[in-house]
């Protein structure tokens, strides 16, 4: 009997209003990544960004009093304002990259401009090599729902905002 593979990545496209420099620094600096945070929760430690290849961006998530996490990513390409490629996790932090980048959930954002600004396209994978059950243990705890989630909270107007 044939088993349908289990699904190994998702993509999520939004359109800003704004040029791709402006939706790729949203990405990028350090500034302005509050987006990124847990709306409603304290934020005590900012983000922290070093932006080249093998560089890492870093800050707390805060899930709920009691509950926080050390994540971000470790640049593998860097081509402002089109391409931004990252392995999602930090080193010590979650998804724990401590053990290495070869197992670690790849996310490409791809900044296309379009006559209505930016369409951002945000796609995660889970490598190829990664067994199926490791795969779905990566949406069984709800990767997507979470990228998702804070992907929607990144609002850019054309006011800046």
């Amino acid at each position: 009997m044939n088993y349908p593979m289990q699904k190994r990545g998702f993509t999520t496209t939004r359109t800003y209003p704004v040029a791709p420099e402006l939706v790729f620094a949203a990405w990028t600096d350090p500034k302005q990544l509050g987006w990124f945070f847990n709306p409603g929760q304290p934020v005590d430690e900012p983000p922290e960004v070093d932006l080249r290849i093998g560089g890492a961006w870093r800050q707390r998530m805060i899930e709920r009093p009691g509950k926080s996490y050390i994540t971000g990513g470790i640049y593998r390409e860097i081509d402002p304002p089109r391409r931004l490629v990252f392995n999602f996790g930090a080193i010590g932090g979650w998804p724990d990259l401590s053990t290495g980048l070869d197992n670690a959930l790849l996310v490409t954002i791809v900044f296309n401009r379009v006559p209505e600004g930016t369409e951002m396209i945000c796609t995660l994978e889970v490598p190829p090599h990664v067994s199926d059950a490791e795969a779905k243990a990566w949406f069984d705890i709800g990767i997507e729902m979470g990228w998702t989630q804070t992907v929607n909270r990144l609002q850019l107007s054309a006011a800046g905002t």
